[in-house]
């Protein structure tokens, strides 16, 4: 599992927390197999390295967690916490040999190392999908497991030589439980993972790359299902093209005309509501559908994109820019009738002195003109 999840960060560039955690697996097993083929005595010589191991596998497994939902992982509390844990292994093994007073100590340390990022975690608990949610709980159960696991070891397995260890029951409950635990766990992380990967794909496949608006695609889609509910809403789509923009490219170059792009998205988004799309249409020219009540609430609208625009000083240049705009109002759900009269409007915008809002077949509002319904 460990290498499953160094193979996910390294090749195929997953989140960084996955190296941690695949750390927190591969680490603590070598100190599983070590101590599987020792004696007592070197066991006893060896517990505070094999310790060391088990604890900086828990310290990996909570940093990693920390970073996966952006939470503080407490690493100074943690190293003071194992230093602790270390000198008292230390103790009980070259001092006062006692297995399961050490092996009390490293589980209860193993388990406040893990617990300490818990608040963080679950700080904004109410935010996350069920999924993650799946994946935080599991994380919250293998740390109670740890702290069950030091209480089994204190009344179960108190004074318990190492060769009576293997034999004993709680001690194979304890084995198949932390199997369990962890395979668990890897499971439904790699299946939250795989799942934000297809999401984040799906996103991406949607999204404009220059302005992170929504594409031609995802524009339409985004659209047609939110046209298809039952509503009775009423919807506009407002189509905007940025006047004389290959004069800008000429003079200025394409990267200060991808800059005034990215402004003028920016520009657009800033003045609509959640419930409205915002996507690039290609080029210059970009797409909008709005749910509002009436003609005059998508032309205020409009006008406030409008103006806002040709009032902004974009790129580093410091360039004005205006834009024309084509308001048509959705029929009966015809969105791509929609398309091709807000087009012409557009147009008509355009060829009746630009920096205007081309309303309807038979009229072009001009920013000084106002709006008679």
């Amino acid at each position: 599992m460990g290498s499953l999840f160094l193979i996910c960060h390294y090749f195929y560039q997953a989140p960084k927390y996955l190296f941690w955690l695949g750390l927190g697996y591969i680490v603590p097993s070598f100190s599983v197999a070590a101590q599987s083929f020792m004696s007592n005595l070197e066991l006893a010589l060896c517990a505070p390295l094999l310790g060391g191991m088990y604890l900086f596998g828990a310290w990996a497994s909570a940093y990693a967690m920390a970073l996966r939902k952006k939470a503080h992982a407490h690493s100074y509390w943690c190293f003071g916490l194992i230093v602790i844990a270390l000198l008292l292994l230390s103790y009980f093994s070259y001092i006062d040999n006692e297995l399961w007073i050490r092996m009390l100590i490293l589980n209860f340390a193993i388990a406040t190392v893990e617990s300490l990022v818990l608040f963080s975690i679950f700080r904004h608990y109410q935010d996350i999908d069920i999924f993650n949610k799946i994946v935080d709980f599991s994380y919250f159960f293998i740390v109670i497991y740890t702290f069950v696991r030091s209480l089994i070891i204190y009344l179960f397995l108190s004074n318990i030589e190492a060769d009576m260890l293997v034999t004993s029951v709680w001690w194979l409950i304890m084995l198949a439980a932390s199997i369990f635990l962890s395979m668990w766990f890897a499971i439904v992380l790699l299946g939250t993972l795989v799942r934000d990967i297809i999401y984040k794909l799906n996103d991406e496949r949607l999204k404009d790359p220059l302005t992170n608006l929504l594409n031609r695609r995802g524009f339409y889609e985004k659209a047609k299902s939110a046209l298809s509910c039952i509503s009775q809403d009423t919807y506009f789509l407002l189509m905007c093209d940025i006047d004389h923009f290959k004069r800008i490219n000429d003079q200025h170059g394409h990267l200060i005309g991808d800059s005034i792009l990215q402004q003028v998205g920016q520009i657009i988004r800033e003045n609509v509501r959640d419930q409205d799309l915002v996507g690039r249409f290609g080029g210059e020219e970009f797409i909008l559908l709005l749910q509002v009540d009436d003609q005059h609430q998508a032309y205020t609208i409009a006008e406030r994109i409008r103006v806002n625009i040709e009032t902004s000083q974009l790129s580093v240049s410091k360039i004005s820019v205006t834009a024309s705009f084509g308001l048509a109002q959705i029929f009966e759900q015809d969105f791509i009738r929609a398309i091709g009269v807000a087009d012409q409007l557009l147009y008509s915008a355009k060829r009746s002195g630009r920096n205007c809002i081309g309303l309807d077949h038979t009229k072009v509002i001009s920013p000084c003109i106002e709006l008679k319904l």
